[in-house]
């Protein structure tokens, strides 16, 4: 059951995370949809694929960190069922993981530290006490961002992003994506990152790249 922290740490995060819901789908770099390397990676992408950079107003440029995915996009067999999410030194490894609806999450605990992980977006959730090495796992069946935190230690957040696709591009810092081996088509793709709104376009792939740009901007701009 949850602690009786969990009332006041929900209150505290829900001013933070608000208009966190999206819907969406990953990217895979082979044609058994793995996803998509990153574009600031080394090895870029080729073959039909979608590129971009990822831009913030003023307000929102601290966040740096997000994914852009394909939503109405199929899935590919097998692909993005699973996301894996430990602590470690008191933060969440990774800080966004992504899968895609009805996968399966793993929660660890690699800290010798006892952690409480909890999603103030799953009502009802939460691992229970979590000791080294510890994990559980829980299965996603519907798309949406959940906030990640801690009940014993309030200063941890991280995210679980699940899409309705399997095609997906993570962006850092430098704001660039490729999403790999997309089928040609029309698709919507939706750019989400932390505390933001998401933003969607249309995008036509053809037999090579397509370019899709975004802005993102704080939700006081949005409206």
């Amino acid at each position: 059951m949850p602690l009786p922290a969990r009332t006041l740490i929900t209150a505290a995060v829900a001013l933070a995370t608000t208009g966190l819901g999206c819907n969406g789908g990953p990217a895979p770099a082979s044609p058994t949809a793995q996803p998509a390397t990153p574009a600031s990676s080394a090895a870029p992408l080729s073959g039909p694929r979608i590129v971009g950079t990822v831009t913030w107003t003023p307000e929102t440029a601290r966040k740096g960190v997000g994914v852009v995915y394909l939503e109405d996009a199929p899935k590919q067999p097998g692909a993005a069922m699973t996301a894996s999410i430990d602590i470690k030194n008191k933060e969440f490894s990774p800080f966004i993981a992504v899968m895609t609806s009805g996968g399966t999450a793993t929660f660890g605990n690699r800290d010798a530290l006892t952690h409480h992980m909890f999603s103030p977006d799953v009502p009802g959730w939460d691992t229970g006490y979590l000791q080294k090495n510890d994990t559980v796992t829980r299965k996603f069946d519907s798309p949406g961002a959940f906030a990640l935190l801690c009940n014993i230690h309030p200063e941890m957040l991280g995210y679980l992003l699940v899409i309705p696709s399997t095609y997906f591009g993570k962006f850092g810092p430098d704001g660039k994506y490729a999403i790999g081996n997309v089928p040609p088509g029309t698709y919507k793709a939706t750019a989400w990152s932390p505390r933001t709104p998401p933003v969607s376009q249309s995008v036509t792939v053809g037999q090579g790249a397509a370019t899709a740009n975004f802005q993102l901007q704080s939700a006081s701009s949005a409206n």
